[in-house]
């Protein structure tokens, strides 16, 4: 018997998704230190992630295909660097992969530990450089360094990268950010960014106090980060004063959303304007106005005129007929 070919579209949809379940590394367990890509604005996330990293919920299905898609993109981006390297004036060379580090406290504990990609060995120089397959939308919006810091899902490859300068003692080193056309490849200094590193161990070493007293950091006074965060609900319960919500954990409709903010204003005066010049314009047919030319036309309009008891008969309300949305940055 022949089978329809949406079944089998469905029957591999859901297979490729078993596949990746199955294929998911074990939970995480339980560690004593930072990692490198674990910067968060909540410590007690941190101390979280450090004591209870099985209680974060599992990554579904759809998820996992985008990590694993962003592991074989940088794969791949590494290759290719280490073919570009021949081609270019002076050549360079893609060495030292996957080099491991930690990093200290004050107290003389491991607080971060991590590793970089790789590094770029040219004209004398053998400068770290970590490699990111972010999803387009958010590299789209990264022209320096500094612009990673602005957005949740790319901060803590900001601070992954400073760590791995500021325990290794490198001045500079690089971030390679996949693109739709060619990769971009920022330089990083250390120097510009030592606060922001030393804001990270001492984070680290705060989390670390806890750790080792067996308590957790105070709640996070913010929302917006808390319902961001995988703890929230079950293994974390801060005392936030908003009513039942719907937590949306979605990088990319948080990126529009920014995007819209930033655009609100320009919109509003496009708005404004285009209203007043066509009501100034109406009845136009021809006309050139400076450099533009102008062009109108009449058309037919409708309207449909019922006595008030029989339209009354006639109309029905939804309740749920119009949504209406308002929009306001936390």
């Amino acid at each position: 018997m022949a089978i329809a070919a949406a079944d089998i579209a469905t029957n591999v949809s859901q297979a490729w998704a078993a596949y990746l379940i199955s294929d998911r590394s074990a939970r995480p367990a339980p560690h004593d230190h930072v990692y490198a890509s674990a910067y968060r604005t909540c410590e007690r996330r941190m101390a979280l992630e450090l004591v209870a990293p099985a209680s974060q919920p599992p990554w579904p299905a759809e998820v996992l295909a985008k990590f694993r898609r962003g592991a074989d993109r940088e794969r791949d981006l590494l290759i290719d660097l280490t073919r570009v390297g021949r081609f270019a004036q002076p050549e360079f060379e893609v060495v030292s992969h996957q080099e491991r580090f930690q990093l200290r406290d004050r107290k003389g504990r491991v607080a971060i530990t991590g590793k970089v990609d790789a590094r770029i060995r040219t004209n004398g120089q053998n400068a770290p450089l970590e490699v990111k397959a972010w999803a387009p939308f958010l590299v789209d919006r990264i022209d320096t360094f500094d612009d990673l810091f602005n957005s949740p899902w790319t901060r803590s490859g900001a601070y992954q990268l400073l760590a791995y300068l500021y325990g290794a003692g490198e001045p500079c080193g690089y971030l390679l950010l996949d693109r739709s056309g060619l990769p971009r490849l920022l330089p990083v200094e250390l120097d510009r960014h030592l606060d922001a590193m030393e804001d990270f161990l001492t984070r680290a070493e705060r989390v670390l106090d806890h750790h080792q007293a067996g308590t957790l950091p105070d709640f996070l006074d913010d929302p917006v980060e808390c319902q961001r965060c995988p703890f929230y609900g079950h293994t974390c319960n801060p005392p936030l004063s908003a009513g039942p919500i719907d937590v949306l954990t979605d990088p990319e409709l948080e990126s529009l959303l920014e995007r819209r903010e930033s655009l609100k204003g320009a919109g509003h005066d496009f708005d404004s304007l285009d209203k007043e010049v066509k009501q100034r314009l109406r009845g136009v047919l021809r006309g050139i106005v400076g450099h533009f030319h102008i062009r109108g036309k009449w058309g037919a309009q409708s309207h449909i005129e019922l006595p008030a008891d029989l339209k009354k008969q006639y109309t029905t309300t939804d309740p749920k007929g119009r949504f209406t949305l308002d929009i306001v940055r936390l």
